[in-house]
């Protein structure tokens, strides 16, 4: 037997079923979480690349404000002569070093990178500048005699034609040098240098935050097919459940209201159930059924006892019909002299010869209907007898008459027939024959 045809005949089993579909989804949930996981990574990667990209900007961004700095407070000291624009330039140029830093950030970050090579150039350009700035400053301070000196500027020395010029010269001098078109020219390399960079930047941060979007895109995808799936299977589940359980449940107990037998259908484990139900129902019932004979048949003689002729007189019309009562004359007498045993063997004998009448009362019937002296032809009657029936039903007592009747009429009729057991096995009488 294949196991499709096994498979209809003893049902699937609920067990199984729900075992596999649990780890069916057990599995697709796994997938799910390792889904999200992934998906959790690549937006955290996203957003740690667009942060890294807005970082690396300021950086580029604030080498140039640095630049920048360093450029106004040397400006603003060749033009006021003020001592602390001196100072600051130098506290940017030797504490602050956001110039430096800058560099160290994206040098960290990306390494043998174009933007490294761009920021790099702009801080040799910013450096070379600040050769100009220091000699411009330095002539700012012979022009105020000021002797004070910073360490990093000490090591220049003024040209003689320089050294010669008056205060107001040497002033006009630095602030030339601070804003001539070769100055500015220096400037405008280092905002071109870092504009590559913030570029290089950027396209390295897109061509990054693509790949990382399309990796997010396909795990939300999987992440959404994952989850029909599971929708699926859990639609599968109730589907399942409600064919193989809650189904045929529903009908066992319309069943079992109809005092009727539960239907072999459902799970494999429901039709076990349902089939042993069945044969305790059907143990059940024949055990009622022969409680109820005994309750309303003689023990001894099988015949009808006082709870069935109560039953019996519920169905019977008395206008049609005749009521014997008999009674053993004496019989007290035969219990207390010969003993209970000899009593029953009599009551068994008065059944006998109840059987005995019945025979006699037909022989007597069919005489009389052979007579010919009124002129009719002759005819006799076929009788089929159900004596002391251990039958259920009406339509059972019926059909064992049925039976001895045909009995009667297979050997000739005129005669009649007590139902017996071994009267089964004969053919049943076609209608033909019941109205021959």
């Amino acid at each position: 037997m294949s196991l499709v045809n096994k498979a209809k005949k003893n049902g699937v089993s609920l067990r199984i079923t729900f075992l596999m579909m649990f780890i069916v989804v057990v599995a697709i949930t796994s997938v799910l979480l390792i889904m999200s996981f992934y998906t959790l990574n690549s937006y955290n990667s996203l957003s740690e690349t667009t942060d890294k990209y807005i970082e690396l900007q300021d950086a580029a961004g604030s080498l140039m404000a640095a630049s920048d700095y360093l450029t106004e407070e040397a400006q603003r000291y060749t033009v006021t002569g003020d001592r602390k624009h001196l100072d600051n330039y130098f506290t940017e140029a030797e504490v602050t070093r956001r110039r430096e830093k800058a560099v160290e950030k994206i040098e960290k970050t990306m390494p043998d990178s174009q933007a490294l090579k761009e920021i790099k150039e702009a801080m040799n350009d910013s450096v070379e500048l600040m050769d100009n700035e220091y000699y411009a400053m330095t002539l700012m301070l012979n022009a105020q005699n000021d002797s004070n000196v910073p360490k990093q500027m000490r090591g220049l020395t003024l040209s003689k034609s320089e050294q010669d010029m008056t205060a107001a010269q040497q002033k006009d001098k630095a602030q030339e040098l601070m804003h001539n078109e070769e100055y500015y020219k220096k400037k405008d390399q280092i905002r071109s240098h870092l504009d590559r960079c913030i570029s290089e930047l950027k396209d390295t941060t897109r061509g990054k935050q693509k790949s990382l979007g399309e990796e997010t895109s396909r795990h939300l995808v999987l992440m959404i097919v994952f989850i029909v799936i599971q929708s699926l299977a859990l639609i599968l589940v109730l589907a399942l459940t409600t064919r193989l359980g809650i189904n045929p449940i529903l009908r066992a107990v319309d069943r079992i209201k109809q005092n009727q037998n539960l239907p072999i259908v459902g799970a494999n484990e429901f039709r076990y159930l349902a089939s042993t139900y069945n044969v305790m129902y059907a143990s059940y019932k024949k055990s009622i059924e022969n409680l109820s004979y005994k309750a309303s048949h003689d023990k001894l003689t099988g015949v009808y006892n006082r709870m069935g002729y109560d039953l019996i007189a519920q169905s019977v019309d008395f206008t049609t019909t005749a009521y014997l009562l008999f009674d053993a004359d004496k019989f007290k007498e035969i219990n207390d002299v010969h003993g209970h045993n000899t009593g029953d063997k009599i009551i068994q004998k008065i059944n006998s010869d109840c059987r005995h009448l019945i025979e006699q009362k037909v022989n007597q019937i069919n005489q009389a209907l052979s007579d010919t002296s009124d002129g009719l032809p002759p005819i006799s009657l076929s009788v089929g007898i159900s004596f002391c029936s251990q039958a259920a039903t009406a339509a059972e007592v019926a059909h064992e008459a049925d039976v001895a009747l045909y009995n009667v009429k297979k050997h000739g009729g005129g005669d009649c027939c007590f139902y017996s057991p071994d009267l089964k096995d004969e053919i049943k009488p076609t209608k033909k024959e019941k109205q021959d």
